[in-house]
């Protein structure tokens, strides 16, 4: 107990209250946001990685932390909980990494929650022992925040040359009725670009009168400059 009130200490040092003031409308913490309620202290990433290095906690130490109102905290436990399952030899261990996120995935509420937690811990985890029910566990979920985690665990398919789940995931999803998983399927799908665009290419041409604007300017970005004109104008279909 004496190590989590330095650690809230040593987080505390790096807060900024006119950050603090300032990032609630950025996470849309507001009434009606899709953060509605979270709180605040202004502590930049860099920061909170930083203390997450001096203070590696054990797993079943991150339990108060992770279910912190502050936003701030949690992203602490989830750093070092990614921290534990890259350093994992064992299946067991990673068993105990992916346990513990699963018991306390409500509090992975945020986009930058899933987004710096999915990729690193429940990518990996799914590829190594093929579950593909816990995917569709993500996937299927009615949480937002749970099929941005399906989505973006796609990142570690991509970094191993598999495009077919992403491809399918971003199907699932490219019709979703909120922004912020446009967003997410876009990223997926530039990232996959990278390595094959004529998948994303075909992948677009099928979708293309049906995709949100941004999820498809999010796609796009690398494309050189003729080709993206075309694919914003329509014209790729003519």
């Amino acid at each position: 107990m004496v190590q989590l009130a330095q650690i809230k200490q040593a987080l505390r040092k790096h807060a900024d209250a006119e950050k603090a003031a300032f990032i609630p409308r950025y996470f849309q913490a507001y009434a009606g946001g899709y953060g509605e309620g979270d709180q605040f202290l202004g502590i930049r990433v860099p920061d909170i990685r930083n203390v997450a290095k001096t203070y590696p906690l054990a797993i079943e130490e991150l339990d108060e932390l992770i279910s912190s109102a502050f936003h701030e905290e949690r992203f602490f436990a989830l750093v070092v909980l990614c921290s534990h399952y890259q350093k994992s030899k064992t299946l067991s261990q990673q068993q105990q990494v992916i346990d513990f996120y699963l018991q306390h995935v409500q509090w992975v509420n945020n986009w930058d929650l899933v987004d710096c937690s999915a990729p690193k811990i429940v990518g990996p985890y799914i590829w190594q022992q093929q579950d593909k029910d816990l995917l569709e566990r993500f996937a299927a979920s009615d949480s937002m925040w749970q099929q941005r985690i399906a989505m973006v665990s796609c990142f570690y398919y991509i970094r191993q040359n598999d495009s077919q789940l992403t491809l399918s995931l971003a199907e699932r999803f490219c019709t979703h009725y909120h922004p912020l998983m446009h967003k997410a399927v876009g990223w997926m799908l530039r990232e996959l670009a990278k390595r094959n665009q004529h998948a994303v290419e075909r992948f677009l041409q099928q979708h293309l009168n049906q995709l949100p604007r941004e999820l498809l300017r999010y796609s796009i970005e690398r494309f050189d400059e003729p080709l993206r004109k075309a694919y914003l104008s329509g014209d790729i279909l003519k």
